[in-house]
C-alpha cells in the first residue's frame, strides 16, 4: 500500500530543519540551502511511485537533497572554471612561480579532474563526502544508505583510479 500524499508532506515538514541543516553544511550558504529546500518541496508533486513508508519518504528526501547539492556545487565549479578560463586572474604568486612547476601542477590538476569525471556517480560522491565534507565512513554509509564496507571499497577504488591517472601520465 502506498504512503498517502498528505503523509509525504507531513514527513517533509517534520524533517525540514534537518534537511536545511544538511544543505547548509554542504553548501555553506543559508540562502542557497533555502532555495534547494523549496525545490525539494516542489518535487514532492512528481514523486512516483509514491513511497511505501515514512522511512522510504525520508530516504528519498535526503537523496534528493544530496543530489541537488552536488548538482549545485558542480554548477558553481563549472561557472568558476569558465570565469577563470575567460577572465583568468594572475597573481604575484603566479607570476613568481617557477614555470616548470606551474606547468607540472596544471597538468596534474587536469589529470585528476579527468580521473574524477570518469568515476561513477556514487564513487565520486563517496570521495567528495569523505575528502571535502570530512564525513566518516559510517556517516557516509548512513547518509547514502549503504554499508560501511561498500563505502571503504568505493573510496579505495576512487583513490586508486586518481593515483593511476596521475602515475600513467607521469611515466
Amino acid at each position: 500500500m502506498a504512503f498517502p500524499d498528505h503523509d509525504v508532506y507531513r514527513t517533509f515538514l517534520s524533517i525540514r530543519p534537518q534537511i536545511q541543516r544538511f544543505l547548509q553544511q554542504r553548501l555553506r550558504c543559508p540562502d542557497t540551502a533555502a532555495d534547494l529546500l523549496q525545490d525539494i518541496y516542489l518535487r514532492l508533486v512528481r514523486l512516483t511511485p509514491p513511497p511505501a513508508s515514512e522511512v522510504e519518504a525520508r530516504a528519498w528526501l535526503f537523496t534528493v537533497a544530496s543530489n541537488l547539492s552536488i548538482d549545485h556545487l558542480r554548477g558553481q565549479k563549472r561557472r568558476g572554471d569558465l570565469l577563470d578560463q575567460y577572465l583568468g586572474e594572475e597573481t604575484e604568486a603566479d607570476l613568481g612561480a617557477e614555470p616548470d612547476r606551474t606547468l607540472q601542477a596544471q597538468d596534474q590538476l587536469l589529470q585528476i579532474q579527468t580521473a574524477l569525471a570518469q568515476l561513477p556517480d556514487l564513487c565520486a560522491e563517496i570521495l567528495y563526502l569523505s575528502r571535502i565534507e570530512g564525513l566518516s565512513h559510517a556517516e557516509i554509509a548512513k547518509q547514502l544508505n549503504i554499508s560501511v564496507s561498500w563505502v571503504e571499497k568505493q573510496l579505495a577504488k576512487a583513490l586508486l583510479h586518481c593515483r593511476q591517472a596521475v602515475d600513467d601520465e607521469n611515466t
